[in-house]
């Protein structure tokens, strides 16, 4: 794009290429902030601000995970750019921007373990996808995280609506699982453990939160592998089973890994 001259086509793909850097898990945080500010500094020098604010939010939470702040800060609703961009958002009626502050506000929220938050920007997201042609599934992510956080709900509360909602998730993780397994295979394991969980199947979630790791590790999705643990971990403490020591301790370790000393933090 810049050699032929189409810079708004060359900053497009460096969204694409910044997106799928964070969402892979597989550089070190560290180095996908050095390229969030790269890029971002030329996506604001060549004028091009609609990627250069689709960018922000993800900027947002690699700050988060990276720094030890002792409480992180969600971005969503506390941020001062970030309301801008989503006032601006929402004033130019841009409802795909919208929904990608929401979809990384919901990532953020969840590793940090605000649930609530986490169920509550889901709600606004899916209201807005509802007027837009497409919706950003990030190679099943979307699906991934909202799956988890009706899961986590799901344990806080009685209410139906979460396991429902979470089967529709899980679901739909299937269906990309089945396309690419390499992607998603992890990522339904941990949905069905966690389902599994929460509907008191012990045998059949402690199986499917060991098979999530493990797919997890072959697949070297990191950050998810480091969910993965943290997950099993809180399940095997939660029935007395001692591997939840040595799941917290592969948690912590893969989060370190991904840079993330932030949630590490969070954790201790």
């Amino acid at each position: 794009g810049m050699q032929t001259g189409d810079i708004q086509m060359a900053m497009f793909n460096a969204y694409i290429y910044l997106t799928n850097n964070f969402i892979s898990g597989q550089r070190h945080l560290s180095i996908v902030r050095k390229d969030l500010n790269l890029f971002g500094e030329q996506m604001v020098e060549y004028k091009q601000m609609v990627m250069n604010h689709l960018i922000l939010p993800i900027q947002q939470v690699v700050s988060n995970l990276l720094l030890s702040t002792g409480e992180p800060p969600i971005f969503v609703g506390k941020d001062e750019e970030q309301k801008r961009i989503l006032a601006q958002a929402s004033s130019e009626n841009n409802r795909f921007m919208a929904s990608q502050i929401f979809i990384f506000g919901v990532v953020e929220a969840y590793i940090f373990g605000d649930y609530e938050l986490a169920a509550a920007l889901v709600q606004k997201r899916r209201e807005i996808e509802q007027k837009i042609a497409k919706k950003s599934c990030f190679y099943g992510m979307t699906e991934f995280f909202d799956g988890l956080t009706f899961l986590a709900m799901a344990h806080q509360s009685n209410d139906e609506k979460w396991i429902l909602s979470a089967n529709n998730s899980i679901s739909n993780v299937e269906r990309y699982a089945k396309i690419c397994p390499s992607n998603c295979e992890h990522k339904l394991l941990l949905l069905q453990a966690e389902m599994n969980s929460a509907m008191g199947e012990v045998e059949e979630a402690s199986s499917k939160y060991e098979l999530a790791v493990s797919a997890a590790e072959r697949n070297e999705f990191i950050h998810e592998q480091a969910i993965a643990n943290e997950r099993a971990a809180e399940f095997f403490l939660r029935h007395d089973d001692p591997r939840a020591c040595y799941h917290y301790s592969k948690a912590q370790s893969l989060f370190l890994k991904w840079g993330a000393q932030g949630k590490v933090d969070h954790l201790l």
